[in-house]
């Protein structure tokens, strides 16, 4: 990956380290891809220089991994702390973003849209995740079963190890990220958007099952649903090839004409 670059900016509570490739290209929306619970900006690396070639992508750390910012309380890694900082790392971008989250980046992606808006978003990818983890009629998504940030980080050690994560987030970050996402529902805010949305699944997904994507797909009108089958959890890792495709495929039905 020799065109990525590590670069640094400042949210409001702290340095938040991206990995930024590729170059802005007129009319190209800049890629943003936001990792999960446990995993860190790593976690798109197989994806990132197939992105690259065509487009610019930006992968940043959300506090509590690799070198952003940490905080010693876990009531500070809410679902809603980790979208003030993506905002800041959207405020660092010209142009439009399609912004794409995996796994927990979904809920945060939703949180962002929120309290946000959609003004700077040209399309929404949700990978592996859910607009609700416990909603009813749904086998629930259960990352943790722990109810303390104690019980929390013994878990999490053995999670990392079970989904094959080599770089991971600070413990007491995985701890407080679900404390606050076990309890959001954004079902609401589905009916707000607008813009083009692909809800990418894997069928053999036993973190998230897969209807969650279709009652994710189901909610969202502007969307349509990929199904990867054979896939788990994290699909940049176990379909990387398929994954970069459907993205590039799908980001490029988002440009805009230049002007003339």
């Amino acid at each position: 990956m020799s065109d990525l670059r590590i670069e640094q900016i400042e949210a409001v509570d702290g340095p938040i380290e991206m990995a930024v490739a590729g170059n802005a290209a007129a009319g190209r929306p800049t890629l943003v891809l936001v990792h999960g619970i446990q995993g860190t900006r790593r976690i798109w690396d197989p994806l990132i220089p197939v992105l690259a070639l065509d487009w610019r992508v930006i992968a940043p750390n959300l506090r509590g991994r690799g070198g952003s910012f940490v905080l010693a309380d876990p009531d500070r890694y809410g679902i809603a702390d980790f979208a003030d900082d993506l905002a800041a790392v959207m405020d660092n971008i010209t142009g439009n973003v399609v912004l794409v989250g995996w796994s927990m980046g979904g809920l945060v992606a939703l949180e962002y849209v929120q309290r946000y808006g959609l003004e700077r978003i040209a399309g929404l990818i949700l990978a592996s995740t859910s607009a609700c983890l416990h909603a009813e009629g749904l086998e629930p998504a259960i990352w943790f079963r722990g109810k303390t940030p104690e019980a929390l980080v013994e878990e999490a050690r053995d999670r990392a190890t079970r989904l094959k994560l080599a770089d991971t987030a600070k413990n007491i970050a995985v701890a407080g990220a679900w404390l606050s996402a076990a309890q959001v529902d954004y079902r609401p805010v589905l009916d707000r958007i607008d813009v083009p949305a692909l809800v990418l699944h894997g069928s053999a997904d036993s973190e998230c099952p897969l209807d969650h994507g279709r009652a994710l797909a189901a909610g969202l009108t502007t969307s349509r649903l990929e199904v990867l089958t054979g896939c788990g959890h994290v699909p940049m890792a176990e379909q990387p090839d398929a994954v970069a495709r459907s993205l590039a495929n799908f980001a490029a039905g988002c440009e805009v004409a230049s002007p003339s």
